[in-house]
């Protein structure tokens, strides 16, 4: 292991753990900005859960396991819907919800289909 030359900025040393230093601050860096998730499962045209509580800034995915298309659409507590569109089965839509609040989600096809979120 060689000691790093102070003198010359390019010993292959000093440039070694500058790249070391580089990636570990990007890795931290990166980390904090990845909100944490919270997976729901669609299957029996139901969700899986009925209510969730998640940070605000945090990703929910929506996985349809389920063998027919939904529609979810994430509803605000003025009543303001988001629609993600329809999603085939096998497939997984996310959704950020970037503030504070109780949101409905809901099937835009199969109106049993409800739950809650609240965002904190």
């Amino acid at each position: 292991m060689s000691v790093p030359d102070i003198a010359n900025p390019w010993d292959a040393a000093n440039v070694r753990n500058y790249w070391i230093a580089v990636s570990f601050v990007t890795m931290l860096a990166g980390g904090a900005a990845l909100a944490a998730s919270a997976e729901v499962d669609q299957v029996g045209q139901r969700f899986s859960r009925t209510h969730l509580s998640v940070a605000k800034g945090d990703v929910v995915q929506f996985v349809n396991h389920d063998d027919v298309t939904h529609n979810i659409n994430v509803i605000d507590e003025h009543g303001t819907a988001t629609d993600k569109g329809s999603q085939k089965p096998g497939t997984s839509i996310e959704h950020m919800f970037g503030k504070d609040g109780n949101f409905t989600v809901r099937c835009a096809i199969h109106p049993k289909m409800k739950m809650t979120i609240a965002v904190k």
